[in-house]
């Protein structure tokens, strides 16, 4: 599958830019691949129990690989579950733009969402050292559910994902809602 067909300039699903940095100053890119896997009316969600969110399984691309598998390693590493390769479907992106938390430096961030099946059984997890201390695990939810609760936990200190990922969820409620008025 030819990963560059997938995406274009122009699918932004949002663009959050944050203005709190100068102009002037260098810029770092980072790609993010986030996964959509949806089962029985609910959708594989990635919650703190430390900090009470929930965001989409995925993470930064590594040097060398590919979207898929970008999305196929951080799905198993956050939740243990296997992605189907031939069911990854490219839905849309999200731009972050906003100040590097370590320097003065423009830091953007162009998340890559993939509508994705996954193999029945689970594999074991891989989480990170911040993975690990904001406590994730992997709970399936609802679009409403996790909205509903992302709206009154947002806290952007530690979790500045959180509205990044609602934003999303919003647009795939609006998506789902429009199915179920206009069928096709």
């Amino acid at each position: 599958m030819n990963q560059n067909s997938w995406v274009s300039d122009s699918d932004f699903i949002g663009i959050i830019d944050k203005r709190n940095y100068n102009v002037m100053w260098e810029k770092v890119t980072r790609t993010a691949i986030r996964g959509i896997i949806e089962s029985d009316g609910k959708i594989a969600l990635i919650h703190s129990s430390k900090y009470g969110d929930y965001k989409f399984p995925g993470g930064g691309m590594e040097a060398g690989e590919s979207m898929e598998e970008t999305l196929i390693r951080e799905v198993s590493e956050e939740t243990g579950l296997k992605v189907v390769p031939e069911s990854i479907r490219y839905w849309g992106k999200v731009k972050e733009i906003k100040k590097d938390k370590e320097q003065n430096r423009i830091f953007e961030q162009i998340s890559y969402y993939f509508h994705c099946d996954i193999l029945p059984e689970k594999g074991k997890r891989n989480l990170n050292e911040y993975e690990e201390k904001y406590e994730y695990v992997l709970m399936w939810k609802t679009l409403e559910e996790a909205i509903e609760n992302n709206t009154i936990a947002n806290n952007t200190e530690y979790t500045p994902w959180v509205f990044r990922d609602t934003l999303v969820m919003d647009k795939l409620k609006e998506e789902k809602d429009l199915k179920i008025i206009a069928p096709s």
